[in-house]
């Protein structure tokens, strides 16, 4: 997250950046102040458990858990928290549909849930190389949450999207904005993160006329310690009123001027800025901000070089413990730290036989087993890194352990935990620590392999579904290189299997996720033997068994696509009826493109008639943009009614609707296009140094357009107009 420290007098704004961790969860007390009930914190564990299958990669119980949550605590607000973790499992899965539709399931009223989900589908569509969808996600972002780390990283994102499609100067722009969103304002405690950058952003109306001088722009950051560094800005963006500037943080004494900020636990920085020209005239007003340097404590088991992290510690050997708070660091010599280690057990239970078979998901029975304090001390002065060991010994018997000894006592199959109290971090408030390890004894006799109950039923549906798959991906082959004849005959096999699952369904209860991909594929097989017909009637069937399908409307809109372009006149009409029905589903994502394709085939069935009425296409096209304006498809309409203006020689309206669109749509596809269009329109309206204008900010920003070549020819032109 980002932090910013904002003081203001006139027009004068002085920030500054700071890297923090996610926040943890509070105290109780905290909780209860928070707004969060019961069933919140009920959501929560169960969100909590399915995360933890997710991590130990039992990903199906991980995943049914999750989506459970929003089923069973509808009205909890840690239902968006499920949303956003099933969101990121698919995405890191490279499902990026799945993962969109989990984002788009997000009504929170908390800016940061919004902001983020709309960050992870704008990276989700760039991974999918749909750069449109990723810009429109990614400019909400920063256009409405600028305060949010989100945003910084949605203009990483835009660059690279741009960078992607070869627009360097767009590219450069965006990469610029990094760093420059941050919150208005963080309360009266101000924290950043010890042992990282730290980020001084000024943003004052005067600095412009010192960008056009070339002058420069610092601030003088002084610690308690006696610390004294003067940090020149840079400029940042296009506008001249925006100045960053960065120097490392790191633990040690103070050594004025030497470009890094050297901080002992507990310093406080101060930023001093003095702005030389107020608004109301005053001059050289002195601009401070104080922050608090924290530590955000990390630690666990490692190895005896006290380098990697382990989660094994071999019993009667010594295992070692590293734990990194710079807080603690506070004097000049080595300081000392302490944490508990502990061994825990989980107690079996009596397996009940009548059970056999039925999964309840019960938490184990953890206990402690023994419990010793072991202090850790600094490995060098200001290092604010903490080392130390011991040797867990084995017990062949509960009886023989001694509690309450300076021995950590453990049996054969326990763990051993660290915890540790961090008081001082970016959270603001103390937080525990706490890693695990296995206690090894050198045999693995304790290992074993645990696995879910699964009916044969289950695995013969799924052995189906591999196969139907393999006879589709064949049939697609066949189809391609045109042999027909064995595309239908691979897609006949597939379909036979698809259609076993289903009957299998009908006869026991299958997971719903084997069902959906059956229906899914056997439409898939149906495109491939061009049964248009049969395909719509699976995808009608599946939505009135799974109304909230996230398959369906996908399906729909392949289908209507190969009716739109077939070259059958009753094909490209049924498109509209299938496009109308992607609009009727309650949960559909891809309304907009449906609205979208409606409008492209009455353009299509417009031009291929005698009389070339554009009017009912144009009306759909500014339905498109004005029921889904958050949509890429919104400003690929308007492009098409502006191209409308144009051919119709209405040149006002077609520059007054590309004013909005360059104002709504600053990263869309078509800008290139829309920029000649606008030179045009320009041309023809004799307002010649707006045509000049527009042309160059085309070969500036679109220096790869296929409209480049048109552009200089008609710019030199332009050129000898205005000499005139």
């Amino acid at each position: 997250m980002t932090y910013t420290i904002k003081k203001i007098t006139q027009c004068l704004c002085l920030f500054i950046l700071l890297g923090t961790a996610n926040a943890a969860w509070k105290s109780d007390k905290d909780k209860k102040k928070s707004g969060l009930t019961k069933l919140d914190f009920k959501a929560n564990e169960m969100l909590k458990k399915g995360l933890d299958y997710l991590k130990n990669k039992q990903e199906e119980r991980g995943v049914k858990l999750i989506q459970s949550v929003p089923r069973m605590f509808p009205k909890s607000k840690i239902r968006f928290n499920a949303y956003i973790a099933l969101g990121k499992f698919y995405k890191k899965k490279r499902n990026f549909d799945l993962a969109i539709k989990q984002f788009k399931l997000i009504k929170s009223e908390e800016p940061l849930i919004i902001a983020e989900a709309l960050y992870e589908s704008g990276i989700c569509f760039y991974n999918m190389n749909d750069f449109d969808k990723a810009f429109m996600s990614l400019r909400k972002v920063t256009n409405e949450y600028p305060w949010t780390v989100y945003a910084n990283e949605s203009y990483y994102y835009i660059g690279l999207c741009h960078f992607r499609l070869k627009r360097w100067a767009k590219s450069v722009a965006a990469l610029k904005m990094v760093g420059a969103s941050v919150p208005t304002s963080v309360g009266k405690l101000v924290l950043a993160e010890a042992g990282q950058r730290f980020y001084v952003k000024i943003y004052d109306k005067d600095l412009v006329v010192l960008k056009q001088k070339g002058g420069k722009s610092q601030v003088e950051i002084t610690s308690d310690k006696g610390d004294k560094e003067i940090l020149n800005l840079g400029n940042l963006g296009q506008s001249g009123e925006y100045y960053i500037g960065s120097l490392p943080t790191v633990t040690g004494l103070a050594k004025p001027n030497d470009g890094k900020i050297q901080i002992i636990g507990g310093d406080t920085l101060t930023v001093t800025y003095i702005d030389q020209n107020t608004e109301t005239g005053k001059r050289n007003v002195t601009i401070i901000s104080n922050v608090k340097m924290v530590s955000t404590a990390v630690g666990g088991f490692t190895d005896g070089a006290y380098r990697e992290y382990t989660k094994g510690v071999f019993a009667d050997s010594e295992c070692f413990v590293r734990i990194k708070d710079l807080d603690k660091n506070t004097t000049d010599k080595k300081d000392t730290i302490t944490c508990k280690l502990y061994t825990q057990y989980v107690v079996k239970k009596k397996k009940d036989e009548s059970l056999d078979g039925v999964d309840l998901e019960e938490e184990e029975d953890k206990r402690q087993r023994d419990l010793i304090t072991l202090t850790l001390t600094e490995t060098g002065p200001q290092t604010g890194i903490f080392v130390g060991k011991t040797k867990p010994q084995i017990v062949e018997k509960a009886e023989d352990l001694v509690q309450g000894d300076a021995t950590l006592s453990a049996m054969e199959g326990d763990n051993v935990l660290m915890e540790y109290l961090d008081e001082i971090n970016i959270t603001k408030e103390p937080r525990t620590i706490k890693t695990e390890a296995k206690v090894l004894t050198g045999s693995i006799k304790d290992v074993k392999i645990e696995h879910r109950h699964v009916s044969s039923l289950d695995i013969k549906a799924k052995k189906l579904l591999i196969e139907a798959q393999i006879y589709l991906k064949l049939g697609t082959i066949f189809k391609e290189v045109g042999l027909n004849k064995n595309a239908y005959e691979n897609a006949a096999e597939g379909i036979s299997r698809a259609e076993e699952v289903i009957r299998l369904s009908l006869k026991a209860s299958l997971d719903r996720s084997t069902v959906e991909k059956a229906f899914s594929i056997k439409w898939d097989l149906l495109l491939v033997q061009d049964k248009l017909k049969e395909a719509i009637q699976v995808c009608r069937t599946l939505t009135q068994l799974f109304p909230d399908s996230s398959l369906v409307d996908n399906a729909l809109l392949k289908i209507g696509v190969a009716k739109m372009n077939s070259k059958d006149k009753d094909e490209i009409k049924d498109a509209i009826g299938i496009f109308n029905s992607i609009l009727g589903l309650k949960k559909s994502t891809l309304k907009p493109t449906a609205s979208f394709y409606i409008a492209e085939v009455l353009n299509k069935q417009s031009m291929a008639s005698q009389k070339r009425d554009l009017s009912q296409a144009m009306l759909a096209y500014q339905k498109c943009a004005e029921t889904f304006p958050d949509s890429p498809y919104a400003g690929k309409s308007l492009e098409k009614i502006a191209n409308f203006y144009i051919s119709t020689k209405d040149y006002q309206r077609a520059v007054n609707l590309m004013e909005r669109v360059f104002e709504d749509y600053e990263d869309a596809s078509f800008l290139d296009k829309m920029l000649w269009s606008w030179a045009v329109a320009s041309y023809r309206l004799k307002d010649y140094q707006t045509a000049k204008d527009k042309l160059d900010l085309l070969l500036a920003d679109y220096p790869n357009s296929a409209y480049s070549k048109k552009a200089l020819k008609v710019r030199a032109s332009i050129i000898k107009k205005l000499n005139k």
